[in-house]
This record gives C-alpha cells, structure tokens and sequence, in this order.
C-alpha cells in the first residue's frame, strides 16, 4: 500500500492514538520485529561462514595465487597415531594402554582413548613432476598405485603433481582406475615447487573425511622457486593431524635431495622419510608405508593445560616395561594450542 503526502497528517494522528491506547501491545509487536530481525540476520552470517568454510581448493596454483589456510586443533582432545618397532624394525602389534605414557611439555597427561584399529585414510599422492623424473616415472606410477591397492576399499585418495606449479590431478576419489588415467595423463614440467605443494596437500588432507590423514610425497630435487618458504611449511604441518611420509629419490637431477628437510617434515608429523638410490627398493618402501598406516596406535587425550595460547606444545610418548625394551615410537611432535573455534 502506498501513501500520498496529503495523507501524512492523518497518519500521523493515528498513529498517536495507537501509541495512547495500545502502547503495550505495539511494544510487544516491535520487541517480535527486533529479535526475529536479529535473528534472521545471525542465520544470515551462519550461512556465510558454511559457504567460506566449505571452499575447496582449485584444480591449478600459480604461485602468485596461493591461497592462505589455517590448521587449527582444538584441545578439548588431543589424538595423534603412534607407530612402534621392535630392533629388526619390524611393526609390534598388541601392546596396551598400560604400556604407554604421554608426556605434554613434560608433564605426564591420563590417555583417555586407545585403539589399535585399522581405520579409513584421507590420503594425499604428492607426485614432482619435474624433468628430471622422467627416466623413473613409469615406476613411480606402478609403485602409486600398488599402494593404493594396498589400502581400504572405505579409504578416499586425492592426486597432486607439482614442478612450476602445484597441480590438482585428481580429487578425492575411492576408485583408483580415476587415479591410473590421472597418471596416464600427467605431463613433466620445469620447476620444484615442493614446499607449496606440500603445504596446500597438508590442507587438503586435512579437509578429508576420513579419521586417519596422511600424505605420500615423492621426489628427486631440492625446493626451487616455492611461494612458501620452509618456517611457513613447518607452521601448517605443526597445527594439522596430517602424517607425512617423504620419498626421496637420487635420480641424477638436478638439485639433489634436501634429505635433511623431508627428514624434518616427516618427523614433525610422525610420518618417516625414505631415501633411495636403487629404484628396485620402491616397491618395498611404499608397502612399508602401508602397514606403518595399517598398523599405528590411536591415541587420544584431554591436556592437563586448559590454556589457549597459541603456544606450541611438545608430545612425548613413552614406552613402559621389560616387554617393550628395545621398541621404538614414532609419532607427531607436538601441537599448536589455538583458542577452541566457536
């Protein structure tokens, strides 16, 4: 309905009468209007805040391109997956929660979850596509997807390749023939974007909706021309759950393996680094990953520290008993106390 100017001043008078005699009822009726105002607004920015958080990462990064993410673990629990060999390096199954002890920043905290139970996998296959490869990439492929056949028919795998760029060559998928004529399809490049391809796959994995994430990441060179730099690597894999393992391959590139930094990125995750020469011993690595993941211990603990500083916090696990002397843990090293996301 539309007024007129002309009709301002009756509108005005009955307006006033309403006030006079029924001032209680139009309050209630404005005090309606505020809240369900109010509260179509909040449905508004929740809304908002599902379809930011649900963006997925593009199918290609141009290093000029790459998008900021921020791992976050919020401490109610604390869960990490612990991997335990005896001295021939061989996987111990069977231990207890007795036989374990977690020490946060050195104080002792009360394991309040523990299972041995092999679980589905977010996976990430890190592939350097650089030129260099060339003369090992058929092996690398088979050796891919040996692993792949290894695992769950529940696990869901996502393919990335990196040399100039970091490329997307597949998302996540549970069939791995999408994953074969992916590696059927990919081209070698110049460039070794190692760092940005392992810190956004880190996201990625992360975003999976399995219980377990981990990455592979294969490669024969050094980091060259990454947008990342090592500290900003290092910061995303210490605030995600993301296990890393890392296969360096002496294939007479270029550049040469940094074993020292897959060494550092794989321990920080609980994940392990591989180095080979001999392409023959790829297949025997990859299906030692596979029973490492198989294999691994969950652990799950509320900390002690009620604090959320966004300090850094070391995790220790211990191994107690005469039964276990000898026996070595591999986990992830420590966790980035966020404050609790609302």
């Amino acid at each position: 309905m539309f007024f007129l100017p002309s009709d301002a001043k009756f509108i005005g008078e009955v307006y006033m009468r309403l006030i006079n005699k029924h001032r209680f009822i139009l309050t209630k009726v404005l005090f309606i209007v505020f809240f369900a105002g109010f509260f179509a607004n909040m449905q508004l920015k929740i809304t908002a805040q599902e379809q930011l958080d649900t963006k997925s990462i593009d199918a290609e990064y141009d290093s000029d391109e790459l998008l900021e993410f921020r791992i976050s673990v919020n401490v109610d629990i604390v869960s990490l997956y612990a991997s335990v060999v005896d001295k021939k390096n061989l996987f111990v199954s069977g231990l207890v929660q007795n036989q374990f002890r977690l020490l946060e920043n050195g104080v002792e905290q009360k394991i309040e979850y523990f299972t041995q139970e092999d679980v589905p996998i977010s996976m990430g296959l890190v592939l350097d596509l650089s030129n260099s490869m060339s003369g090992i990439v058929k092996q690398v492929n088979q050796s891919v997807l040996a692993f792949l056949e290894a695992g769950k028919p529940s696990d869901e795998f996502f393919l990335v390749g990196f040399g100039e760029n970091v490329y997307v060559l597949h998302e996540y998928t549970s069939n791995i023939d999408k994953i074969r004529d992916a590696l059927d399809h990919i081209q070698l490049t110049s460039g070794t974007h190692l760092y940005d391809a392992i810190y956004l796959s880190v996201g990625k994995a992360h975003a999976g909706s399995m219980p377990k994430k981990a990455l592979v990441v294969i490669t024969d060179g050094a980091d060259r021309g990454s947008y990342y730099n090592l500290k900003a690597l290092t910061a995303a894999i210490q605030e995600s759950e993301v296990q890393v393992y890392c296969i360096g391959i002496d294939s007479g590139g270029y550049s040469g393996i940094s074993t020292d930094v897959l060494k550092r990125i794989s321990d920080e995750t609980g994940g392990k680094a591989f180095f080979l020469r001999n392409m023959s011993a790829l297949p025997g690595i990859v299906d030692e990953i596979a029973k490492d993941l198989r294999g691994q211990y969950g652990i799950g603990y509320s900390s002690s520290n009620t604090e959320r500083n966004d300090m850094y916090r070391t995790i220790k696990i211990e191994l107690t008993g005469k039964e276990t002397n000898g026996m070595k843990v591999r986990h992830r090293s420590g966790y980035i106390a966020r404050e609790k996301q609302r």
